[in-house]
């Protein structure tokens, strides 16, 4: 718990630095580039994300990102994020960046089931079906690489480790898996799985495509 609020403070304590932080590095006949739109995905192809950059100097930026993503837990997040580039913010190189977010997931989660024999295994039967909804509040720290294809058009990578908090109603207690990954030690506990294989697992990769103006 230390561990999340020092990393949710750090990207609140940039954010706020880089907001007020007086834009020295640039002149007035400064033609640097210091806004980005960008639209990206997860690795994992079940997030979309679409966010704003600005550069606050030539090493600082900071931005918004809303995300919509899909699977087992379909739903929405809002972040804020504050980088710090070790070469320009408009010319290619490494990157550090802080998050902070706030996601609304839902997911189809039962609260009972039961079991019947089949052959040499067992069908499981869930019960009590309803739309769970979960908040989940988490903070992390990424590394990445920008590369401009054109002054304008450029694509980036990252991955980084995370981690929250997330909230779940009383009965949200299984979730229907395929009968296979139950075979091979798979887990049907929502809380479980959410952390394992969702939006818990403490790994994020994403790939970028903007547009610099």
């Amino acid at each position: 718990m230390k561990s999340f609020l020092t990393t949710i403070l750090l990207a609140c304590f940039l954010f706020c630095f880089t907001k007020n932080i007086h834009a020295q590095d640039f002149s007035k006949t400064d033609k640097m580039k210091r806004n980005c739109i960008k639209i990206g995905t997860s690795f994992t192809l079940t997030k979309i994300f679409f966010s704003y950059e600005h550069a606050i100097t030539k090493k600082i930026s900071t931005g918004g990102i809303a995300s919509a993503s899909g699977g087992n837990f379909y739903g929405y997040s809002g972040m804020v994020f504050s980088r710090f580039y070790f070469n320009r913010f408009n010319k290619s190189g490494w990157f550090m960046e802080a998050r902070g977010s706030y996601s609304h997931f839902n997911s189809i989660v039962y609260s009972d089931y039961y079991t019947k024999p089949y052959e040499e295994s067992h069908l499981t039967f869930y019960t009590g079906r309803h739309i769970a909804t979960i908040p989940y509040v988490s903070a992390g720290l990424s590394a990445g690489y920008k590369v401009f294809c054109s002054k304008h058009v450029f694509f980036e990578f990252m991955g980084g480790v995370h981690y929250g908090k997330a909230t779940f109603g009383k009965d949200d207690l299984y979730i229907s898996r395929s009968s296979l990954a139950l075979l091979f030690g798979g887990n049907d506990v929502v809380k479980s799985v959410f952390k394992n294989s969702g939006p818990a697992f403490p790994l994020h990769f994403m790939i970028n495509f903007g547009f610099a103006f």
